[in-house]
Formats: structure tokens, sequence, C-alpha cells
């Protein structure tokens, strides 16, 4: 049977920067393409489960996991918005080191408390789905360097475009990673091409 309810870690995306990202989509023409609701889009972290009834106790079992404090936020570069053949998403520029370290340390904070990550054999990929189906379009560049204030604990209802926010933990910033004086002493910033 086909699971009505999944359970996973990730970032919403902010109202004010949903919108925006909505807007960036090149316009859609035939019925092909189903847009995701901008307040649905989200980074997804790992899923950690499914089940056919709502789980009754996840969240707490999570929250126990968290008890102890998260690490500090990531920044998450974006690039660009590209269409893949089951829909469209704003990808990553490159430089997601930062974002995989935080995955791993949730992931190695869930483990003791028996919570592992589903679907994640080909690594970590971050990236937010903005709409599912056939929608060519070239690559919609996106320069947005995102820093994620809270993860968040989702019950996705299968099949009805619902999401509802479990539970929510502040992160703390990123730590600091170099200082203005230093600039002088790093190569030039590289550049990504659209």
């Amino acid at each position: 049977m086909t699971p009505m309810f999944r359970y996973f870690l990730g970032f919403q995306v902010p109202a004010d920067r949903a919108g925006w990202l909505a807007r960036q989509l090149p316009p859609v023409s035939g019925d092909l393409f189903a847009g995701l609701k901008p307040q649905n889009y989200h980074l997804t972290l790992c899923s950690i489960d499914e089940t056919m009834v709502p789980h009754p106790f996840l969240r707490q079992r999570v929250a126990k996991a968290f008890e102890a404090g998260l690490p500090a936020a990531a920044s998450i570069p974006f690039g660009r918005i590209v269409s893949k053949d089951a829909g469209a998403e704003l990808i990553t520029a490159g430089g997601v080191t930062g974002i995989r370290q935080l995955y791993e340390a949730i992931v190695a904070r869930l483990a003791p408390h028996g919570i592992e990550p589903w679907y994640r054999q080909s690594g970590l990929r971050p990236h937010v789905t903005l709409g599912y189906g056939r929608h060519p379009f070239d690559p919609v560049p996106v320069a947005w360097n995102w820093i994620p204030r809270d993860l968040v604990l989702i019950e996705s209802h299968v099949g009805h475009g619902r999401h509802r926010v479990l539970q929510r933990w502040t992160l703390d910033a990123p730590v600091q990673g170099m200082f203005d004086f230093m600039a002088d002493e790093l190569p030039p910033p590289l550049r990504f091409a659209a």
C-alpha cells in the first residue's frame, strides 16, 4: 500500500523568497506542469518515516534527539532554476560543503534514537522543487545565498499537496568564516556561468 504520510526534516523557504522564486519560473503553456504552492517550497534534508496513519510519537522522538542542541546553520548557494524530466528545481551553484556537514551532524544526532534517513543512497543533492511535470525551459539564473533560520519537521500528506509543520528548531548563525581584513589574502571569487 502507498503511504499516506511522509515525515521529513528540512528548511522551509521564507514566504517573501518563495513568492519571488515562483515569479522566476517561465510561463507555462498546456497542462503538463503543476507548480507547487509557494508556501510548500522547501529543501528536504532527509525523509525519516512513511506511514499509513499519522505517527503518534515521531515528533517527540525527534525532539529528544535534538535536546542537546543542533549544529549552526549553513549557507546554501543557489544558482539557477532548471527544467527536469519530472519538473522544475532550484539548484545550487556549488560550494555545498557546509550544508553536507550540517546534514551529517543532524543525522548523527538522530542515529542513537533509532531514526535514520530514507532515500539517501545517492547522497545529498540540495535543491528546492518548484513543480512537477514536463515544462521544458532554458535555465534561469538565480543568485541567492540562503542561510535557513529554522530546521523543521514536516508531515506531508502524500498526494494532497499539504504540509504540516510539527516542530521548528531555531538554528544558530553560521560560524564566522573570515574577517574583512583577511580578504586581501584570499584568491579572487569564482564566477558561475548562467
